[in-house]
């Protein structure tokens, strides 16, 4: 049973606290987060409501904000060009071999083969790839791993992930987030 707490973004697994594959990567010093501002984390967080909402049947598409209007645009036209067959969004899973959990975009078939697609509204990231990975073992089985990067302009371009070192790169991430957890004392 996962819960997650948006609040404070914590996971919890029939009732331990399990890090998330966004703190694990940021708490081994993978991501940059020097040009992330709380503007763009909260249009991305809307994009991502937007879509979801969209693929359940749910969206009332008079009410999405001007602002965000070209991403939803970008998006249904990567949908449609692609061809890409939705089976989940915003999907939150659990490792309990490794004990953490995270919330995969999107997960589906693109032309017939399984893949996992993280939507991104920023610039393209390297972390990206180790997050895929990450999300490689939620899901528990080998995906193409992409990147949907939407644009302001209602453009799309779709990043593939494959180097396969990312996934030891994100149980080295892991190891360390654990090591620091258990060793470094913040504050004392």
């Amino acid at each position: 049973m996962i819960h997650f707490d948006p609040t404070t973004h914590t996971y919890t697994v029939n009732g331990e606290v399990y890090p998330s594959v966004t703190q694990i990567i940021q708490g081994a010093g993978l991501i940059d987060t020097t040009w992330f501002t709380d503007y763009g984390r909260d249009r991305g967080t809307l994009v991502h409501l937007m879509i979801h909402y969209y693929l359940a049947g749910e969206l009332d598409e008079t009410s999405i904000d001007p602002v965000l209007w070209p991403y939803f645009v970008a998006f249904r036209k990567f949908e449609a060009e692609s061809g890409l067959d939705v089976e989940a969004s915003e999907l939150q899973l659990a490792n309990s071999t490794y004990r953490f959990a995270g919330t995969l975009d999107l997960k589906g078939l693109l032309h017939h083969r399984q893949v996992i697609i993280d939507i991104k509204t920023g610039p393209n990231n390297p972390a990206t790839g180790i997050q895929l990975a990450a999300y490689e073992f939620l899901v528990g089985e080998k995906c193409l791993r992409y990147a949907l990067q939407l644009s302001d302009n209602e453009a799309y371009k779709l990043h593939p992930f494959t180097d396969r070192a990312d996934r030891d790169v994100f149980l080295a991430a892991l190891t360390l987030y654990r090591w620091k957890q258990n060793n470094i004392r913040r504050g004392e």
